[in-house]
């Protein structure tokens, strides 16, 4: 499998605390209204987002001990519209784990994100972690939206919006692992266009009274 596309280094971050969906709404409504005939800062060059956009997003969960207990899901939308072309997804993993020997519990969690072909893209992600004298748990979360409008681009390369929501702690679901080790996962993909591509891997695995472990990963491409 090939490895995954690479955001374009040239990129510009922009950290934003408030709602900047609003940003979105004026570009699909100026997409829709004037479509691909109506130029921006600069018309796409050759291998640019005027070839339409991909993403990938992922991530993974283990768990080491006695009693452990992993779960991951990952969902990713595409759509081709008159204009515009929008994508949508998430990926969200949760660890827990407990052993009967102190500090020999582990968890960890992970999410990944790569985009080509976006003129913007609004992503956050947050992971949390804790560790207690018998137990341990992790989780980590990705919300990710990415646009490509046809036939313009954004002066500088594409923009990258990370929200940041101060007091905001993302827990856990609760479930302490029963006796016993489990693993689930779920991923979905949908792609709507011309030319349109979209897959989904999921792997999960557990070893009786030491291990689970999920990953999965969501393609697709408009």
């Amino acid at each position: 499998m090939p490895p995954p596309p690479k955001v374009k280094p040239s990129a510009s971050i922009v950290h934003e605390p408030h709602d900047v969906l609003e940003l979105f709404e004026r570009r699909i409504e100026w997409a829709e209204r004037f479509g691909a005939h109506h130029g921006g800062a600069k018309h796409h060059e050759a291998g640019s987002s005027g070839e339409g956009q991909i993403a990938v997003v992922g991530g993974n969960a283990a768990a080491a001990g006695q009693d452990t207990l992993t779960t991951g899901l990952v969902q990713n939308f595409a759509e081709d519209k008159n204009g515009y072309s929008i994508i949508v997804g998430d990926a969200i993993f949760e660890a827990s784990a407990q052993s009967l020997e102190p500090g020999a519990a582990i968890a960890t969690t992970s999410t990944f994100l790569a985009v080509a072909g976006a003129d913007f893209i609004i992503k956050y992600e947050s992971s949390h972690e804790g560790l207690g004298p018998s137990d341990a748990w992790a989780s980590s979360e990705l919300y990710y939206v990415a646009l490509d409008i046809k036939g313009w681009s954004p002066g500088g390369g594409p923009k990258v919006i990370e929200l940041h929501q101060p007091g905001h702690h993302f827990q856990p679901s609760g479930h302490q692992p029963s006796d016993g080790n489990y693993a689930h996962v779920l991923a979905t993909a949908e792609s709507h266009g011309a030319d349109s591509l979209s897959a989904t891997f999921t792997n999960a695995l557990t070893i009786e009274n030491q291990f689970s472990f999920v990953n999965a990963i969501g393609v697709v491409a408009v």
